[in-house]
């Protein structure tokens, strides 16, 4: 009996896209060695079916089947005699085709430790009416500016005039808050939703207490009538 020989991948063929792995490459290849071009046309529309089978969410887009034939003619080296449907476009032009670049958006901002959201926030408030609404949101602006400056410079103290004077800086003069202004720095703690959060914990803690403390009351009524029972004369 011959010993069976160990195959690496190393000697194997180069897997084509590797999202479909080595079986589904083989099972092509095998479908280019069928001669009936009847069967030869069933086994590739089988292969077509277990690739779908992949992602079956996409299945049925237009650009996923044209995308799922063009990477069965690509692992068969485009020497694939079956009829593929009308509505597949796999011209040359489609083939080679790439998708657009998508730019990575590039911002110009001098303090970027406050972030690009922080530009768009002055934005919003400078088209705002002056009022009290305006001021609150202002007021939210150096509270998160703040935040964003501590976060990026934990090693430097931060004074609230710092903030202030950033503020005025980057809106032009035209926001600005009262000379005595405290920012509040914004925690976990302080958020309204974790306030109510805090609310809901302490009433459910206050609950449960209630809860222990009426089994241990119960405990001690039980054991007190245990021992006040009387004993059996033996």
């Amino acid at each position: 009996m011959k010993p069976l020989s160990l195959e690496y991948n190393s000697t194997r063929n180069k897997i084509v896209f590797l999202e479909y792995g080595r079986s589904i490459q083989n099972l092509i290849r095998y479908a280019k060695t069928i001669e009936s071009r009847d069967e030869r046309q069933n086994v590739v529309e089988e292969i077509i079916a277990l690739i779908n089978q992949l992602n079956p969410q996409t299945r049925n887009l237009q650009e996923y089947r044209q995308k799922v034939w063009r990477h069965v003619l690509r692992m068969a080296d485009y020497d694939l005699d079956v009829d593929i449907p009308e509505d597949v476009d796999i011209s040359q032009d489609s083939i080679n085709s790439k998708p657009a670049r998508v730019p990575y958006p590039q911002h110009q901002f001098n303090w970027r430790h406050y972030g690009h959201n922080i530009r768009v926030m002055i934005d919003k408030a400078l088209k705002m009416e002056d009022g009290p609404i305006k001021q609150g949101y202002v007021e939210t602006i150096l509270s998160y500016m703040k935040l964003s400056y501590r976060t990026w410079n934990k090693e430097h103290f931060v004074s609230d005039d710092i903030i202030i004077s950033d503020l005025s800086v980057l809106s032009k003069n035209q926001l600005s808050v009262q000379d005595d202004h405290t920012i509040t720095v914004i925690t976990k703690s302080n958020l309204p939703n974790n306030n109510i959060n805090t609310f809901k914990m302490g009433k459910n803690r206050k609950n449960n207490n209630s809860g222990m403390n009426k089994n241990l009351n119960r405990n001690k009524m039980q054991n007190k009538q245990l021992q006040n029972k009387p004993k059996k004369k033996v």
